[in-house]
């Protein structure tokens, strides 16, 4: 049975950074990927360009510039393979930390159908939006409005989170150890059994 750290967040709140830190701070191996492992195999379009697998729709609305991420057919079937890979990967004994942005709970089922069988750790990652514009902005490598248009939506519907951690003024190192002390303290988390009984 394998251990896996699923991290839910908004874009730009510390997931990808979160997950290294635990590579560098655990005494146990971890594989990590995530929604932008899968991204990075697509020919990323532009802004208001469509795309092969999404497209970018750009807008705004009070808060600032929204860039909302429309997924088409092609890119159901790519997104909707991860969970498969991470099952593939766990049932060989690999140890995971998985960096996710989900917005519906069709996702969310598929993890927890296909990881029935390993410790799973549900962690949510928020962040004030304000610091979540502010690092989008500054990273230069993000699409303007990612945040501002995920921020809301990341963490609605069924959210049964194992434990949550807050990036917006703790260390990223910091926020890794509250995770590894998590884990290590705890060998059963209830989370996805909750969430099974509800969504499977």
């Amino acid at each position: 049975m394998s251990k896996i750290i699923l991290l839910n967040g908004a874009g730009s709140s510390g997931k990808t950074s979160i997950a290294r830190s635990i590579q560098h701070l655990s005494q146990d191996p971890w594989l990590t990927f995530g929604i932008d492992t899968f991204i990075e195999m697509t020919a990323y379009p532009s802004p208001g360009q469509d795309g092969e697998y999404f497209s970018c729709v750009p807008g705004e609305n009070d808060r600032g510039p929204l860039m909302s991420i429309k997924s088409k057919t092609s890119g159901d079937k790519l997104f909707g393979a991860m969970a498969d890979f991470a099952q593939l990967l766990a049932d060989r004994g690999n140890n995971l930390i998985i960096d996710e942005v989900l917005f519906d709970d069709q996702h969310l089922k598929s993890y927890v159908k296909k990881l029935d069988e390993h410790t799973v750790y549900f962690v949510g990652v928020k962040c004030d939006l304000a610091i979540l514009q502010e690092r989008e902005f500054l990273r230069r490598d993000r699409a303007i409005g990612l945040s501002n248009d995920q921020f809301e939506r990341v963490h609605a519907g069924t959210r049964a989170y194992d434990l949550t951690v807050d990036t917006s003024h703790s260390s990223i190192f910091e926020v890794a150890r509250t995770i590894l002390d998590f884990v290590t303290h705890n060998q059963q988390p209830q989370s996805f059994h909750l969430l099974g009984n509800k969504l499977l």
